[in-house]
């Protein structure tokens, strides 16, 4: 059970270092910045990318240690919905969603089924990314395998 928690706690861990570099962005922007693309502009910040490297190592680690694919993949997925962040970090919050692709094989068919369902529910095809559009094509196809 100490997998499970370990694999949401390093993604929780990395989403939580990304709102406080976002607050050091923030704190450091000057009237104007970003406007035009002149100044300091928050969108190019490297934390961005930062973030999206970290989720895939701890989504690779904790999948090396067995932890639940389940519980990671349902929490990035739902990770764009969550209220709290600075605008600028849902664009990376989507991104992310991207890792669940590792975490699809891992899944048993039933809670794929389900997944993609909830996906397709929150995510219509009209404005669904390349990526969420992957990620819904190998949920619906997992859940579609026998058990």
């Amino acid at each position: 059970m100490e997998a499970v928690e370990n694999g949401l706690e390093r993604l929780i861990a990395c989403v939580e270092e990304y709102d406080k570099a976002l607050e050091k962005v923030a704190a450091r922007l000057k009237p104007g910045d970003g406007i035009l693309g002149f100044g300091n502009d928050p969108k190019r910040a490297p934390c961005h990318m930062e973030f999206y490297e970290a989720m895939g190592e701890a989504v690779a680690a904790a999948l090396a240690e067995e932890a639940d694919a389940q519980a990671m993949a349902q929490f990035l997925m739902e990770l764009a919905q969550s209220k709290g962040h600075y605008q600028v970090a849902y664009p990376m919050l989507e991104a992310v969603q991207g890792h669940a692709l590792t975490l699809v094989p891992h899944l048993e068919p039933a809670k794929a089924r389900e997944l993609a369902y909830w996906y397709g529910r929150q995510y219509p095809r009209v404005r669904r990314l390349p990526v969420q559009q992957k990620l819904y094509v190998a949920l619906e196809k997992r859940g579609r395998q026998k058990e």
